[in-house]
């Protein structure tokens, strides 16, 4: 543990100093939160896009319900979808996981639309030429070489309309496979609404919430059907503008100074100083990471300090504690700590660390710091589309009464853990070819494991927006060694993609019988992604064929955002 802290404390020394050399940032920054749609081993497809002012190469930070922290870049880019790809392509976010991009103000400012034809003009009349009126200028306070808007007060957001945006959604798979009939469905509804203004106070509503179908058939007892409707979000704001750097939110909501923390039922507080450091605290209930996100058990009190080096907060440190009661009983104290550097060009670097602090009543655990949880990964992506992303991450279970893990004996509470580390890259051989390597390596507390991956990918494939890519990987599990291979081919449309895809695996099974230990598998998938106007489509027909049995999915995912 002493390792990884200092690691971050040294990165964080280093990230500082090479700040301190670079040029002066212009301007602040804003954050744009998204959801992620449909995703895949490695990638998603999330709800903004390219009129929400992403650009290619953007990193962004995703926020699972079940914890942590994962980063990612920006890869493809439509008007109201992009399509991210993990610094981890070992972790597959759920559709539906929360995340966040910090943008340059700058990039936020109103364009110019393109002229697409000139302007009309008219047959001079025969009669002398008018001579246009002299307007005589009334702003007495304007001085030369100010800027033509210095003089003009801001809006406050208090005097802006009542503005209503947000987004509806609908998900929906199904797969049937061959084997005893088995058959699997997920249907998901969804939407989220924010209210700007609505009292007249500069204040804003936050509501987001969905439900659920799941159903299971399996020839045995195990059948599994059930229904959930769940609030993610429900909360009312106000501040935090230039006008008013204090700000409060009641509610539910995930936490705005430290998303580390988790969803919170209370109230959190934040203020922002002159110089851009922020800090804060937060009192009430954490929902239980279940569908059913059930409360009122678990009591939270934090608080937290965040450090930036200059409004475009490119740098920054934060740590933050955070005490719960379980049933009014002292529960945990947990201590985080991060760091942070995202310029707009250069390297990147995030570390994150989550420490619980133990006594001596935690007998697995012992008196003392334990590093419960740890993410730090660096990267930089270069003009051509050349990437390179290193990733290291740390996870063991915490002592504590919350119910939030499943169960687990005294042994694996006092010994689990899971390191990995990985290293991925893009590299633009020339303006059509790209080469693309993974390698990753992973510890618990039996035994290690590995995984590889290499292939090409080409852009401008067959026609002048298509692409193709074939990628050979090799896998070492706990129980299952796989080697295979994948192509994928597609092409850009007006508004969207289409994909085909196909993957090959030949996967030994430790501890089956020699008849039994050997599962070849076939997978062939198409998908498209298309947009118009507010809406936004995605659907997928997927086959899978392993030994003399085989599965079908049908996947859709519909969007409409309302301005």
């Amino acid at each position: 543990m002493r390792g990884v802290l200092l690691v971050l404390l040294w990165s964080f020394v280093l990230a500082w100093r090479v700040h301190a050399q670079d040029e002066p940032a212009g301007t602040a920054t804003v954050t744009l939160e998204f959801r992620v749609g449909s995703s895949e081993r490695g990638k998603a497809l999330i709800d903004r896009g390219s009129v929400d002012r992403l650009e290619l190469g953007d990193v962004v930070r995703l926020f699972p319900r079940e914890g942590g922290v994962y980063t990612a870049r920006v890869v493809e880019l439509e008007e109201r979808a992009a399509r991210i790809e993990l610094a981890d392509r070992n972790f597959t976010p759920a559709p539906g996981t929360r995340g966040k991009a910090l943008l340059p103000r700058a990039r936020l400012k109103p364009t110019a639309a393109p002229r697409l034809r000139p302007p009309p003009t008219h047959d001079a009349p025969a009669t002398q030429p008018q001579t246009p009126p002299v307007f005589e200028n009334k702003d007495e306070d304007w001085q030369q070489g100010e800027p033509l808007l210095a003089r003009v007060r801001p809006l406050h957001p208090a005097e802006r309309e009542t503005r209503v945006h947000g987004q509806s959604w609908a998900l929906f798979d199904h797969t049937e496979a061959s084997e005893d009939d088995r058959h699997d469905t997920l249907a998901r509804v969804g939407g989220g609404m924010v209210i700007e203004n609505p009292f007249g106070r500069g204040d804003r509503i936050h509501a987001d919430a969905e439900w659920n179908y799941r159903h299971v058939d399996v020839p045995d007892d195990d059948d599994d059907e059930h229904t959930d409707l769940r609030v993610d979000r429900l909360s009312y704001a106000w501040g935090g503008t230039r006008f008013e750097p204090t700000s409060w939110e009641f509610g539910r909501f995930l936490h705005q100074g430290m998303a580390e923390f988790g969803v919170l039922d209370g109230a959190e507080w934040l203020v922002r100083r002159h110089d851009g450091d922020r800090y804060g605290a937060s009192v009430g209930y954490l929902p239980e990471p279940s569908p059913e996100f059930q409360t009122g058990t678990d009591l939270e009190v934090a608080g937290f300090y965040r450090w930036v080096s200059d409004e475009s907060e490119e740098t920054s440190a934060a740590l933050g504690y955070q005490k719960t009661f379980h049933h009014t009983a002292a529960d945990r104290d947990l201590v985080v700590a991060s760091v942070s550097r995202v310029p707009r060009a250069g390297w990147t670097f995030f570390g994150t660390a989550w420490i619980d602090y133990y006594t001596a009543g935690d007998d697995q655990k012992g008196a003392g710091l334990g590093l419960t949880q740890a993410y730090v990964s660096t990267g930089k992506s270069w003009a051509d589309g050349s990437t390179f992303d290193l990733v290291f991450s740390h996870q063991e279970f915490p002592e504590l009464d919350r119910d939030e893990f499943p169960p687990v004996d005294d042994a694996q509470l006092a010994d689990d853990h899971n390191e990995r580390l990985a290293l991925t890259s893009r590299v633009q051989i020339t303006h059509d070819v790209g080469l693309r390597t993974g390698l990753g390596g992973w510890i618990d507390e039996d035994e290690e494991g590995g995984d590889a991956e290499g292939g090409f990918e080409l852009s401008n494939f067959v026609s002048e927006r298509g692409f193709a890519d074939v990628l050979a990987f090799v896998t070492r599990g706990r129980f299952e060694t796989s080697v295979g291979a994948r192509a994928s081919a597609g092409c850009y449309t007006e508004g969207g993609r289409w994909a085909l895809d196909y993957e090959f695996s030949q996967n030994r099974l430790d501890g089956f019988t020699a008849a039994n230990d050997d599962l070849p598998q076939h997978r062939l998938r198409f998908s498209l992604d298309h947009g118009w106007g507010s809406w936004s489509l995605s659907w997928r027909l997927e086959g899978l064929v392993y030994d003399d049995e085989g599965a079908l999915t049908v996947g859709l995912y519909l969007q409409r955002n309302y301005d």
